[in-house]
């Protein structure tokens, strides 16, 4: 992982997820969070909602700080 996004850290719970630049971030009001995957919606390859934590990821991309 590069220093580009450096204010930004890894959480340990998600994996590479919460740098994603892909990842939507959904918020239940009963307060669960889920990490739904955005290649999935273009690329079947890819699960909607990928048992956390990812470790690797052929899709990932660093999102913006």
């Amino acid at each position: 992982m590069s220093n580009e996004h450096a204010d930004r850290l890894l959480d340990p719970r998600v994996g590479l997820c919460s740098l994603c630049r892909f990842v939507k971030k959904q918020d239940t009001k009963r307060g669960a969070v889920f990490y739904r995957c955005g290649r999935a919606d273009d690329d079947a390859s890819f699960m909607k909602y990928p048992p956390l934590p990812v470790g690797e990821c052929a899709g990932f991309e660093a999102g913006e700080a």
